[in-house]
């Protein structure tokens, strides 16, 4: 009776080999690099696929608004800023690919690196400043927009789970901002003895913040960090060979002492 109400079950000894485990991680591990390489250097030309769909979209919103008149706003704003190159990835069946058989969260891979190499390049553009041209203060003001813009948006688009397509949000936004006037100040360059003519004349003029501009700087900072990226994971392999050598001495009990 003191058995009664008991699950009967029988153990089994597993060996554990952390070698053998240390195969599998590799191989995955080598598996993702090429999978992301391949991605990367698709994305490496999104940008100019953004912007070539953007022009065309342009146009179209043009006729639709001349269509809809000037009292009906809703038929102009069904037209994006670009066709999104990255939902091709993100609706395409990856067992059509037939190089390599692909890896369960392929499509979420996708999706994170992604949003990790548009954050990079819009990181990087906020730390080293925007170049839109010669003229040091809009340069500057330029980098404080996007850096305000980014950091208005960093949680509602990068930071934790997210639906997809949030990077591709974030350029068709800053690219439908319209174009900000900002007032020079000339308080800065600390010449304030002589007020001539040409000095008033620069004191009125104003800055003008672009941010399809910064859009762009962002898409080509974006294409080139692709190609590095790239280049990062193509050298993932190479990268496992002192590991694996160790790991095969491993499994066949060869000690240092005998290499």
């Amino acid at each position: 009776m003191k058995d009664v109400g008991r699950r009967l079950y029988s153990e089994i000894d597993i060996d554990i080999e952390p070698a053998r485990l240390c195969t599998r991680i590799l191989s995955v591990r080598e598996q993702i690099a090429r999978e992301l390489s391949k991605d990367l250097k698709v994305i490496a030309k999104m940008g100019q696929q953004i912007f070539d769909s953007y022009r065309l979209n342009r146009k179209n919103r043009k006729d639709t608004k001349q269509s809809a008149g000037t009292g009906d706003k809703d038929e102009e704003s069904t037209v994006s800023a670009f066709d999104s190159p990255s939902a091709f990835y993100l609706t395409f069946d990856p067992n059509d690919d037939d190089a390599f058989a692909p890896s369960p969260l392929r499509k979420s891979n996708f999706d994170l690196l992604y949003n990790l190499i548009t954050l990079e390049a819009i990181v990087q553009l906020v730390e080293d400043g925007v170049v839109l041209g010669e003229d040091e203060a809009q340069n500057k003001v330029c980098s404080a927009f996007l850096e305000q813009y980014y950091k208005d948006r960093l949680n509602s688009h990068f930071i934790g789970s997210q639906w997809y397509g949030k990077a591709d949000d974030f350029i068709e936004g800053l690219m439908l901002s319209s174009p900000l006037m900002i007032t020079r100040n000339d308080e800065d360059s600390g010449e304030k003895e002589k007020q001539d003519e040409d000095s008033e004349a620069t004191r009125a003029q104003t800055l003008e913040i672009e941010p399809l501009r910064i859009a762009e700087q962002i898409l080509l900072k974006r294409d080139s960090l692709a190609l590095d990226w790239m280049t990062i994971m193509e050298d993932v392999p190479s990268d496992h060979t002192d590991i694996r050598k160790a790991q095969l001495d491993r499994l066949t009990g060869k000690t240092s002492a005998d290499s």
